[in-house]
């Protein structure tokens, strides 16, 4: 039986579809069938780097956690974990003062493996101390609110961050 993948032998290993045909080459049988082959990204940090970063753009340093091809303030390791795009703007996370706090409230990705998520809040920017990070809206993408209930502190004088680690 000889079988190719959009007209070659090899089998893909990366996203994408691919046509694939089958063909019996037994003397004693005959036979063909065709269909595609679908592989779907992974939610892994390699995958998304690999859907959205070309091998030249990865060679280049592009692809890094800390770097931001699009200069829209979000590095690629904050992209990954918003289920945002690193190459397109994304619009600032903005942080809501209320009757209850200081919150963010963002979405992200279901179950990325791999990833942690954190909030922190601080008076002063040098000291910084965990802050509640809750689930408003299970499903994929969830919705999350990072929340400062300023129960400490100036109230005036406080400041709530993300913080997102690759383990």
């Amino acid at each position: 039986m000889a079988i190719t993948y959009d007209g070659t032998a090899d089998a893909p290993t990366a996203a994408g579809s691919y046509q694939v045909e089958a063909v019996v080459t037994d003397p004693n049988y005959t036979g063909a069938a065709s269909g595609t082959l679908v592989i779907s990204p992974g939610n892994d940090w390699d995958s998304w780097i690999a859907t959205h970063f070309t091998t030249e753009e990865i060679s280049k340093g592009l692809a890094a956690e800390t770097v931001d091809p699009d200069g829209d303030g979000l590095p690629n390791l904050a992209e990954y974990a918003l289920g945002t795009d690193p190459c397109a703007f994304t619009p600032p996370l903005v942080a809501v003062l209320d009757e209850n706090g200081l919150s963010i409230t963002f979405t992200r990705p279901d179950n990325l493996p791999g990833l942690t998520y954190a909030a922190e809040c601080s008076e002063d920017l040098d000291a910084w101390s965990p802050a509640l990070l809750e689930v408003l809206e299970e499903g994929d993408p969830e919705t999350v609110r990072a929340r400062d209930p300023l129960t400490s502190g100036d109230p005036a004088h406080r400041f709530l961050r993300l913080r997102f680690t690759r383990d």
